[in-house]
């Protein structure tokens, strides 16, 4: 690959473009849920079931098997040819699948026990508790379909197609979508028909990304070769799917410390009563939407182009995206942050404001999705620092700074929860992720792999202020049409526009948009 930057920036952009049509198809299937469900004991019971399964696709899809593969097949089609590393791919893939059938079954079995750890809070109430685990045993198929799709979106991300793996969440969304249409209230179990959706959609998007791989030919045929090169070939990838074992716990760990912090939220926010999960869940929604687009897609193509210079010996270049990634992430997680923080009133009513989700509703969603705004920046700079670690191979770093940030939400949130109750546990999460990004900023300093971090410290500051010029004209617009009494739903869309307008605007004349995003990045996709 000639140009590793082109590769990094071009990735950005199609992960972003396609993971933005991801979290509209997402908003409008959380906004069928708030209709259908509410946030109450019916959410709650979805929430808590899909929970497992969503954990697997995060850290599956966008963190540990791609982490802890995607390096070492990059490094084995540099080293070892195209065949080899495909070969490789291969193999692994049908030993994954093996453990996850054995994984599978473990679920199936000791899901009773699973369910009491995951929702203790419902512990003494045995029929919610049975449906609940009712569900959860049929949304747990999804765990090992998407851990497929994922492994498959390891080999399109290294061809260049960023945008296949990327485009999977849009079709669970639909299924979700489409199976509200068949929640009946009078149903003892009204998600039982997202629990059907969810295993539906995972088989869907299996399907999807078979046919991409044969379309572009992307794993290519194993050509023939000598019974001594066959055996040969046998040992040295027997050798390396090792070495990824090794590097996946450690990967699952670190890559999705964020997620399993969410996991720690739900199962505290099941102390507190009803409602209170689901509350922590649609604000949560909201708040990843930054990390959805922005920071998923950095994380993803970063990987990628890390992986290819770490290959080929190329400090220089590793350092000069890294710093791109920052500043990227930078530019749109500050303005995302304070908008969140400053307007969750309109943003929550205008969503999720209908149906069985009343002011109760949001006003408790309003309080969490605060507390989350204040952790946007970081989770979405931890995004950016895990890829210069994992690329390298050095997974132990991020999951030692994984236990921290997990000891320290689970402290934070015991302390909090008594007294700002569910929103606790949300600012607990967003502190935790803080304290990890300065951790790894240090580390990354100190490895020289971060040039100058003054120049962030700087930039951070120079957004900041953009970012505060873009509130005041939101603020004074948001005044001005109030006194017109029009529709929030447009009011909302007027706002976000004059944001948009200044914010961009500003930062134009200024030149402080990342010149990357500017650039026309010509590349050729990478064939495999």
């Amino acid at each position: 690959m000639k140009n590793k930057s082109s590769l990094f920036i071009k990735g950005f952009k199609h992960t972003a473009l396609i993971t933005f049509l991801s979290r509209i198809t997402g908003f409008i299937r959380d906004v069928f849920l708030a209709s259908f469900l509410g946030a109450g004991i019916h959410s709650d019971i979805f929430i808590i079931a899909f929970k497992l399964p969503n954990l697997f696709r995060r850290i599956t899809a966008e963190g540990a098997l791609t982490s802890a593969l995607l390096p070492i097949y990059t490094l084995l089609k540099e080293k070892k040819g195209i065949v080899f590393a495909n070969n490789f791919f291969k193999v692994f893939t049908f030993r994954v699948i093996i453990c996850l059938t054995i994984l599978l079954a473990i679920f199936e079995i000791f899901m009773p026990f699973i369910i009491y750890l995951l929702a203790p809070g419902f512990a003494n109430e045995d029929m919610l508790l049975n449906q609940i685990i009712l569900l959860s045993r049929i949304t747990i198929f999804f765990m090992p379909l998407i851990s497929i799709v994922a492994l498959l979106g390891v080999v399109t991300n290294i061809s260049g197609r960023f945008w296949a793996i990327a485009t999977t969440p849009i079709i669970l969304n639909i299924c979700l979508i489409f199976a509200c249409f068949f929640i009946k209230e009078e149903e003892f179990l009204k998600s039982l028909p997202l629990a059907l959706a969810t295993v539906t959609a995972g088989i869907f998007q299996i399907i999807f990304m078979i046919i991409i791989i044969k379309k572009f030919n992307i794993l290519k045929m194993e050509i023939k070769s000598t019974k001594k090169q066959k055996s040969e070939d046998t040992n040295n990838i027997k050798f390396y799917i090792k070495k990824t074992w090794t590097k996946f716990m450690p990967a699952a760990f670190g890559g999705g410390i964020l997620q399993i912090n969410l996991l720690v939220d739900t199962i505290l926010a099941s102390l507190l009563g009803f409602g209170s999960v689901s509350y922590l869940y649609f604000s949560d929604r909201i708040a990843q939407l930054p990390l959805g687009i922005i920071g998923i897609a950095l994380g993803t193509s970063l990987l990628a182009s890390l992986s290819i210079s770490s290959a080929e010996n190329d400090a220089k270049q590793f350092s000069k995206q890294l710093t791109s990634s920052f500043k990227i992430g930078l530019f749109f997680s500050i303005p995302s942050s304070l908008v969140f923080i400053l307007f969750p009133d309109i943003i929550i009513s205008v969503l999720f404001e209908r149906g069985e989700f009343g002011l109760n509703e949001k006003y408790q969603t309003v309080t969490a999705l605060i507390a989350y705004s204040i952790g946007i920046p970081a989770f979405i700079i931890l995004k950016s620092c895990q890829p210069a670690f994992l690329a390298e191979g050095d997974t132990k770093t991020p999951m030692y700074i994984g236990i921290v940030m997990l000891l320290l939400n689970i402290t934070l949130s015991l302390i909090l929860m008594k007294y700002l109750s569910h929103a606790g546990i949300a600012l607990a999460t967003s502190l935790s992720s803080w304290i990890g990004c300065i951790i790894y900023i240090i580390i990354l300093f100190k490895n020289n792999k971060i040039q100058n971090i003054l120049i962030l410290v700087i930039y951070s500051i120079k957004i900041f202020l953009m970012s505060s010029i873009m509130i005041l004209v939101m603020k004074f617009c948001f005044y001005q049409i109030s006194t017109f009494q029009i529709h929030k739903t447009i009011t909302l869309f007027l706002i976000i526009i004059s944001g948009l307008l200044t914010y961009f605007l500003t930062c134009g004349f200024l030149r402080y948009i990342p010149q990357e995003l500017l650039k026309n990045q010509k590349t050729k996709t990478i064939e495999s």
